[in-house]
């Protein structure tokens, strides 16, 4: 019934191909002038993206935050703002006539349960042509991204 979330990333050469299901993260960096700035290889797949959230709802799935699902909020009123600002209580997925699976992700591998409403295991993929501007990159789970921006991970390696 649950499942997780995927993040890959395969080096070849110079080039750096990155695979992701969910909201898991891969971060290059790339010095700029000596200064090193971070460059997100992924694209966190949640319904805060408008394409996903639209996606989703048409494979049934109900969107409402934790607070709209419990009468705490108006589920008429779907306007969450941005993961940065509204991450406490994020839009998740939920059966329409029930209070699961209640993923706050709108892809991940192996969960039946959020299937059924329109959880699918396709990978979004990138792929980077490294350079020596390239010094490091970093893939990590929402354990890390939802503390911590990409810049500040960086930061932290440099």
């Amino acid at each position: 019934m649950s499942g997780t979330t995927a993040i890959t990333a395969l080096v070849i050469g110079d080039k750096l191909y990155v695979a992701n299901v969910g909201d898991s993260r891969a971060v290059l960096a790339v010095n700029e002038g000596g200064k090193v700035l971070a460059q997100d290889l992924s694209c966190d797949q949640t319904p805060f993206r408008k394409d996903e959230c639209e996606r989703v709802k048409l494979c049934g799935a109900r969107v409402l935050s934790v607070d709209q699902v419990e009468g705490l909020k108006d589920p008429g009123i779907q306007s969450w703002g941005d993961e940065e600002t509204d991450g406490n209580d994020p839009p998740r997925l939920w059966v329409q006539d029930g209070m699961y699976p209640g993923t706050a992700f709108t892809r991940s591998v192996g969960d039946s349960m959020a299937e059924r409403i329109g959880v699918i295991a396709d990978p979004e993929v990138s792929t980077v042509q490294l350079t020596s501007s390239h010094p490091f990159f970093v893939v990590a789970s929402d354990g890390v991204f939802e503390f911590l921006s990409s810049q500040t991970v960086v930061d932290m390696v440099c």
